[in-house]
């Protein structure tokens, strides 16, 4: 499943209008959820056939099956710690509550993770997903929104599952009020007013999935950020990217 990364605010760009930003994350929210819903209904629909009913032989680790609940813990770079209770809503649609510890000290952010089965040929999947991170008020000095849609192209053979993925990410400050002065640690003092504009990378990833029965799987997967062709540099984030370990099991 896809991971989001926080930011590490070094930027130094001059205040700018934080209700714009703000519209464009909104924005971006919107249509990844629209996206996500047109594509609901078909999956659950093709759910609702005879054939759905047959048991799986082998476990997905992203979707839960209708009406399971499945747990999935995992660690890696940035995060220390990162959760999820996915819901399955038909086979092909699911929705995870997200909980993640890190990367700095007393950092906790939560988010939810919906995600869909799109279109299948073969032993090829597309799966279509938008995960949404809010970091509260760490320190009593901010509170960061991180969006990060993507679509993964996933191939299956046996017990193994390999994707790649494209995306975006967008990182947002909200709620703190502007601050000139020198490039500080994010969660530190003297934030620069910079961070409030919000930014936005391309992603790319890859990974894969080994069901080790039918209800539970390990995986490993990342993803790097960049701008165009660079990669992202150390303006914004601590690490140009994320890579994660971890186990679902569905109860």
């Amino acid at each position: 499943m896809n991971r989001p990364v926080c930011p590490v605010c070094r930027t130094i760009d001059p205040p700018s209008n934080s209700t714009t930003a703000l519209r464009k994350a909104l924005t971006m929210l919107a249509a990844s959820v629209a996206v996500l819903t047109a594509f609901a209904p078909a999956a659950r629909a093709e759910d609702a056939a005879p054939q759905a009913a047959t048991a799986r032989p082998y476990n997905d680790f992203l979707f839960p099956g209708s009406g399971n609940v499945s747990v999935t813990a995992s660690t890696g770079v940035p995060y220390t710690a990162l959760g999820e209770v996915s819901v399955g809503i038909g086979d092909r649609f699911a929705v995870g509550g997200l909980v993640t510890g890190g990367p700095f000290l007393g950092g906790v952010a939560v988010g939810i993770n919906p995600r869909v089965d799109a279109v299948r040929f073969g032993p090829m999947r597309l799966v279509l997903e938008a995960p949404v991170v809010w970091y509260p008020d760490v320190q009593n000095t901010d509170n960061w929104v991180l969006i990060h849609p993507d679509a993964r192209i996933e191939g299956k053979a046996g017990r193994f599952r390999v994707h790649g993925s494209v995306g975006a990410l967008y990182a947002k400050m909200v709620g703190a009020q502007p601050v000139a002065g020198p490039v500080a640690p994010y969660g530190g003092a003297g934030l620069p007013s910079g961070v409030q504009q919000g930014a936005l990378w391309n992603t790319t990833g890859a990974g894969v999935a080994f069901a080790m029965s039918p209800s539970t799987s390990v995986f490993a997967e990342g993803f790097v950020m960049t701008q165009g062709l660079q990669a992202a540099g150390t303006g914004w984030f601590a690490l140009p990217g994320a890579a994660f370990v971890g186990l679902t099991t569905t109860l």
